[in-house]
């Protein structure tokens, strides 16, 4: 039997509790710390997922010699700054995307990954979602013949955390907070593009909608590949009746077409409405479509599962999933908003 691992979690909000929920389906894992600057989210968070050990700062968690994985839930601006120090404390490190809020930031996390030799998670959820896992393996199959076009999006209506709405603290608007997921999978599947051409709203007066979020509301992204392949990635603020995954990859002899987060098997029609169908949904009255499982859709469990497999040694680190990774994701981003600002295709 394999020795339990010890995982300590930074942030006992919405990240940090389906990061909890799907460690708990998870084999020999035991949350044993919560950090959170709020006393009230922190308690809470003990006492539902049964925690011993909270604490108000997170460097006191990462001295913490019980602790081996810090699992990094905090936000976005936070992100660099508690992987470096939890490295160099001596402590794996698994950190939600994105790695950084800047590509200088994201290349500190590397350079400190690279010193201290302690391994670093970038999780990427999709990377694991077994709608994707399948749509990998047919194109492998030669299903739909040589793949030529990629599409994938992540939108909603916009993030009520004031965190997203600021610069500062989540480095842009919809494409690093949600066309990140499609760009971070298809970086899995493709590798670095050479040239990127971005278009976004502007922030702001400029965006379509959210005028009071610094970031843009809506970004597109193309992508080309040395091969040729197309890529084209969007994300966006704009979205309302639930928060919608979509990827479609189009072939020489087929088409693959995945909904993540539409695709439930269940229809419910409601008059009165009920508590949740699925994130970013308004409302549940009339005809609606509930997720069955949404962190099993999105790859949670299977993310956090591989995660834990690397750790033990039973498993080589999945390509897309490592301190460059997460990186280069955040070089194509970054890509994208220069292409945007300076009006020309980058190259890479």
């Amino acid at each position: 039997m394999p020795r339990e691992i010890r995982i300590g979690i930074v942030g006992a909000k919405f990240a940090g509790s389906f990061h909890a929920d799907c460690w708990a389906t998870v084999r020999d894992i035991a949350i044993v710390a919560v950090a959170d600057l709020d006393q009230k989210s922190r308690d809470e968070f003990k006492a539902k997922y049964r925690i011993s050990k909270g604490y108000g700062d997170y460097k006191e968690l990462i001295r913490d010699p019980g602790i081996d994985v810090v699992d990094i839930c905090v936000p976005n601006f936070l992100h660099a700054e508690v992987a470096i120090a939890a490295m160099e404390a001596g402590k794996d490190v698994i950190c939600e995307k994105p790695l950084a809020t800047t590509l200088a930031d994201g290349e500190k996390v590397v350079a400190a990954q690279k010193k201290t030799g302690k391994r670093l998670f970038y999780a990427e959820d999709w990377i694991f979602a077994p709608a994707l896992v399948r749509a990998k393996e047919l194109i492998a199959e030669g299903a739909i013949g040589k793949a030529l076009y990629f599409r994938g999006k992540e939108c909603h209506s916009g993030s009520h955390s004031p965190f997203a709405q600021k610069i500062k603290f989540c480095g842009g608007g919809s494409l690093i907070h949600l066309g990140i997921h499609p760009i971070g999978f298809f970086h899995h599947v493709l590798g670095m593009p050479r040239k990127v051409l971005g278009h976004c709203s502007g922030g702001g007066e400029k965006n379509l909608q959210h005028r009071d979020f610094e970031g843009e509301d809506f970004a597109v992204a193309l992508l080309e590949y040395a091969d040729g392949t197309q890529v084209n990635v969007e994300g966006n603020y704009i979205t309302w009746g639930g928060m919608e995954d979509f990827v479609e990859v189009y072939g020489t002899t087929g088409v693959i077409k995945v909904e993540m987060t539409f695709g439930s098997p269940l229809s419910v029609y409601s008059q009165k409405g009920f508590g949740y169908a699925i994130e970013k949904a308004d409302f549940t009255h009339g005809w609606t479509r509930p997720a069955v499982n949404e962190q099993q859709n999105l790859g949670y469990p299977a993310e956090l599962a591989h995660f834990a497999d690397c750790i033990r040694g039973d498993a080589e680190q999945t390509k897309g999933t490592r301190a460059e990774d997460g990186c280069n994701v955040l070089r194509i981003i970054d890509a994208a908003y220069r292409s945007h600002k300076e009006g020309k295709t980058i190259e890479l």
